[in-house]
């Protein structure tokens, strides 16, 4: 009776301290919710006051892209601990946090967590919906075709077109299984009269779909490349005795000209690397083609191999 007695005070406290880890877990996940979205809602209400692109515009958005890198750390390491904190660690209303944190970030990051984020669905932790939306992102990043056709490009004259879609006339039968609505429906809320596909006619305008052209390729491009920067990195020694390696990343702005100023590492690795970062920027050429002032934010690679 004795040992029965002991065994279930140990569960009943492991349980206890796991419910409490749950309450701990949830608030740091709100926390960082509350982060993802406090200069992104600021900007937005300045891009509609005084248009995107206006100065308060452009420091609220380099304060966001800051609070995107750290809470992206922060999103990780409970990854790694956890799983990928969904339904049952934290609660449905901040299931989806996470997931604004890493599409919110670099190609790299939503290509890293993509599998997480689809696991997570299939297991009821995540709602199944939000996928195609990390999918589509990624493959356009990557220059490829869309999956169910989420993404939409907005040009400065307010005109939405819809990124090219792979395999089209198959794509509400994508969008059913996924948990959308039919592409049609969807593009309504856009202003866009969408005719469904089929596998041998699409009766669609071509100026429809968004293709890129000549100037809309990067306007801004280190001169001979991301190599050309990554070349001129030393590895400190105090970094290569500490056996130390990943990405500075640092915030800039280019000017018209092509120079650089207004530095400042948003993720650094210490050991002398986030100097070094920022004396080769601080060096560094860029071909500007916009001709003004514009922030970027770039990965230096510590060591850097060249190949």
């Amino acid at each position: 009776m004795k040992t029965l007695t002991a065994v279930s005070l140990l569960i009943l406290s492991a349980t206890t301290l796991f419910a409490q880890t749950n309450k701990k877990l949830a608030v740091e996940i709100a926390a960082i919710g509350k982060a993802d979205q406090q200069y992104r809602v600021a900007a937005i209400a300045e891009a509609k006051k005084h248009g995107t692109g206006s100065e308060q515009d452009k420091a609220l958005m380099a304060k966001q892209s800051a609070a995107d890198v750290a809470n992206l750390a922060k999103v990780a390491r409970i990854i790694t601990d956890y799983g990928y904190p969904g339904k049952t660690l934290v609660g449905q209303n901040l299931s989806d946090v996470a997931f604004n944190v890493i599409q919110h970030n670099d190609l790299e990051a939503q290509e890293k967590y993509l599998p997480v984020i689809i696991e997570a669905a299939d297991k009821g932790e995540l709602s199944p919906s939000l996928i195609p939306l990390m999918v589509d992102r990624v493959r356009i990043t990557q220059n490829q075709p869309q999956v169910y056709g989420t993404q939409l490009h907005e040009s400065k004259k307010g005109i939405f077109q819809l990124y090219p879609i792979g395999d089209e006339a198959f794509v509400n039968d994508r969008r059913k299984k996924a948990g959308l609505s039919s592409l049609q429906s969807y593009l309504k809320k856009w202003g866009i009269d969408y005719k469904p596909v089929s596998s041998t006619a699409n009766l669609n305008p071509p100026n429809l779909y968004y293709k890129v052209t000549e100037e809309e390729l990067p306007a801004i491009e280190p001169v001979g490349g991301n190599k050309a920067i990554y070349s001129q990195l030393a590895y400190p020694e105090q970094a290569k005795a500490a056996n130390i390696n990943g990405f500075v990343t640092v915030q800039l702005t280019v000017t018209g000209s092509g120079s650089t100023k207004d530095i400042t590492v948003v993720k650094g690795l210490g050991y002398g690397c986030d100097e070094e970062a920022v004396r080769v920027l601080k060096e560094a050429k860029f071909t500007n083609k916009a001709g003004e002032d514009s922030e970027i934010r770039m990965r230096l690679p510590f060591p850097y191999q060249q190949q």
